[in-house]
């Protein structure tokens, strides 16, 4: 043990050490000299938690955890050639504990075997320090699992550019950098050429959320699978709204989107044929539970006063909150049209952006009706006076 603290201790101290950034570096060398200092035999007892917490600077809670798939290492030596080679890529402190926690097998990877060389090959490719340490940061699951370099190179070019890249492997079910680790051959370019002849672009995915960039790295019996029904959904290829029926698809069974589809006709009191315009225009209403579908279709009806066809062709209505949103912004609409201040289009006042409404309908009318911030935040809050009740 204290054979191995002094040869790190040398590597640290060597001339290939000046190119680590100072803070990490010096907070590594400063908790190797105490080490060495207080630890007197080989025999020593190793905690895979106290290190953790100790080290890498994970909390009680997170060691926890982290320790479970770790638990066969008996020394820290690997771990601090590990931490020593994440700082001299430029990650802080509060980085590598991120990096530690997401995927604490990367404290079991081999320097020189794996990450060095790997990393090595990211550099060939013209990725900047910098980058290399976003990449790292993120996808280190990645990283010491697979060859990253020559996935990057097929990736790139798809999303457009390293950042949208970063962005896409950068959600919630692609965390850990999931996309970059699957198979390209096998899986990813079947995927892509099915999802091309979709009418699909790679970097639109993302914008329907992370169950939309997910359908990239599933397997392609599955998403062939997925297109199918998002087909079903009448939905044209080629236009804007396929991605989003794709992503609704691949986070709503079967069974419930016949459901919630049935939900719609009986509340809207709407054929088919009326229903199929809705989920053609807004295939993401679907996503909405049925206690949400129910609840939100049954204000706009009988508070708000609007004719089922209108909200047919307005389907976006149904999926905004109706305690945030609708309920809220419907007071604040009355208010002013109780004093003949407004004339306006009810999904004109719904969809209008946070920002808009309040300038366009708050703003405008604070002298006339200088209560009315108040009663837009409190209804908002859940507060709302009786009188004011919809």
């Amino acid at each position: 043990m204290l054979r191995l603290q002094k040869r790190l201790l040398s590597l640290l101290s060597d001339g290939g050490a000046s190119a680590l950034p100072t803070s990490p570096l010096t907070s590594l060398r400063r908790h190797l000299c105490a080490t060495a200092t207080t630890t007197t035999s080989d025999d020593s007892p190793f905690s895979v938690q106290d290190y953790l917490v100790n080290t890498c600077g994970l909390t009680r809670a997170q060691s926890l955890k982290a320790s479970r798939s770790i638990s066969h290492l008996r020394s820290p030596s690997n771990p601090d050639a590990v931490l020593a080679f994440l700082a001299g890529l430029g990650l802080s402190s509060s980085d590598i504990a991120t990096v530690v926690a997401d995927d604490p097998k990367f404290l079991c990877s081999k320097v020189d075997e794996t990450l060095a060389p790997r990393v090595a090959k990211l550099r060939e490719i013209g990725l900047s320090p910098s980058k290399i340490a976003q990449l790292v940061l993120i996808g280190a699951r990645a990283l010491r699992s697979c060859d990253v370099a020559s996935r990057l190179q097929f990736w790139i070019p798809l999303f457009g550019s390293f950042d949208k890249l970063v962005q896409g492997v950068s959600r919630g079910a692609l965390g850990g950098g999931s996309l970059l680790r699957r198979d390209i051959d096998t899986v990813v370019k079947p995927n892509v050429e099915l999802l091309l002849r979709c009418g699909l672009q790679i970097p639109q995915l993302a914008k329907t959320g992370l169950s939309g960039t997910w359908v990239i790295v599933c397997s392609p019996e599955k998403l062939q699978t997925l297109v199918a029904r998002a087909d079903e959904l009448g939905v044209p290829r080629g236009s804007g709204q396929f991605m989003y029926a794709l992503a609704t698809v691949s986070c709503v069974t079967q069974e419930k989107l016949a459901s919630r589809m049935e939900l719609l006709k009986k509340t809207l009191g709407c054929s088919d044929d009326m229903l199929k315009i809705a989920v053609v225009r807004h295939p993401s209403v679907l996503r909405s539970s049925e206690d949400n579908l129910r609840s939100t279709v049954e204000f706009l009806i009988n508070k708000a006063g609007l004719e089922p066809k209108y909200i047919v062709h307005r389907p976006a209505l149904i999926t905004y909150s109706l305690n945030a949103r609708h309920v809220p912004r419907y007071i604040v609409m009355k208010i002013l049209q109780g004093k003949g201040l407004l004339s306006c289009d009810y999904c004109s006042v719904i969809a209008a952006s946070e920002k808009y409404f309040n300038s366009r309908f708050i703003d405008c009318y604070k002298e006339n009706v200088p209560e009315l911030a108040d009663v837009y935040a409190a209804a908002r809050a859940g507060k709302i006076p009786p009188h004011l009740q919809p």
